[in-house]
């Protein structure tokens, strides 16, 4: 009897788990067609089948992220940043302005998609594709410290898990390790490169962390050098290069930036032996410019 009461447990798990498959086809194919309704219910049911499934906290944070946007056409006097189409005057042919579309997010229901995300994140703290998802949505939102505070959590974690990250699916990440450092890259070199309020804070508060947890790799030098170079306080920016430097000798970036530190700084001497540098291990555009630079340096010479 228990026997056989062992064997409709395990036909019963392998059943769950292709239902569970058949939900998350049937969810992604609902929510392209945007049939939220039908979605929600749709939600509820892969819950009561399989209630902690981590694709399912993925699966209502989009569904309640994507019901969050709204599109709105607005015509605008000045050119903006974003994509517009032009509108001219018919008879002469004069621009009057521009129409763009600008994207609004519904406050509750993307609080309500990220508490789906943070619930699913306690169960699956390795689940880096969980992680990403709410960097990018706290960024999309303009919750800058917020993301920036997510981003050291996944820093924390990593050394805590060595970098045993999973993805879709559950699947194994490979080159995880890099996989995360670069990405992390990516979302402080967008806060750097836009105008957002303490952007020099949370850029420094990331690469300090990632130079605690990998103390080899030369973006968070350039990071942080990066910072006080437009702080216009060269001493602390060719302090970070130099220490990039010691990291990776032939960083063209590096060797680029302390020559011209160096020259802003009239550190003649210096700045004419990193352009020399420049000019022997850099790329056709960069030997260009050191050849340009040398001339100047050495008066033509």
């Amino acid at each position: 009897m228990r026997r056989a009461f062992l064997i409709i447990m395990i036909i019963l798990l392998l059943s769950t788990g292709v239902l569970a498959d058949d939900y998350k086809d049937k969810y992604v194919q609902l929510l392209d067609q945007g049939k939220y309704e039908e979605l929600y219910q749709h939600l509820q049911n892969w819950e009561e089948i399989d209630p902690h499934d981590p694709e399912l906290y993925i699966a209502y944070f989009n569904y309640y992220y994507n019901l969050s946007i709204s599109e709105n056409i607005t015509i605008k006097k000045q050119p903006p940043q974003e994509e517009a189409i032009v509108i001219e005057d018919p008879e002469t042919g004069e621009k009057v302005g521009y129409l763009c579309s600008e994207i609004f997010y519904n406050e509750e229901e993307v609080k309500l998609a990220l508490e789906y995300l943070n619930d699913g994140l306690k169960r699956y703290p390795n689940r880096l594709d969980m992680h990403f998802g709410k960097i990018h949505a706290l960024g999309e939102i303009f919750r800058y410290e917020r993301q920036k505070n997510a981003i050291i959590d996944v820093l924390d974690i990593s050394g805590k898990n060595n970098n045993k990250w999973l993805w879709h699916n559950g699947e194994k990440l490979d080159d995880a390790c890099n996989y995360m450092i670069e990405s992390i890259q990516g979302r402080v070199s967008h806060l750097f490169n836009n105008d957002i309020e303490n952007r020099d804070e949370y850029v420094i508060e990331i690469s300090e962390k990632v130079i605690e947890l990998y103390p080899d790799v030369v973006y968070s030098y350039n990071n942080i050098a990066a910072v006080y170079l437009y702080q216009n306080n060269y001493q602390e920016a060719i302090k970070y290069f130099r220490l990039a430097e010691q990291k990776n000798p032939f960083d063209t970036i590096v060797i680029n930036n302390i020559a011209y530190i160096s020259m802003i700084m009239g550190d003649k001497d210096t700045s004419l032996e990193y352009y020399k540098k420049l000019k022997k291990y850099g790329d056709e555009e960069e030997i260009e410019l050191a050849e340009q630079q040398i001339k100047k340096l050495t008066g033509g010479k």
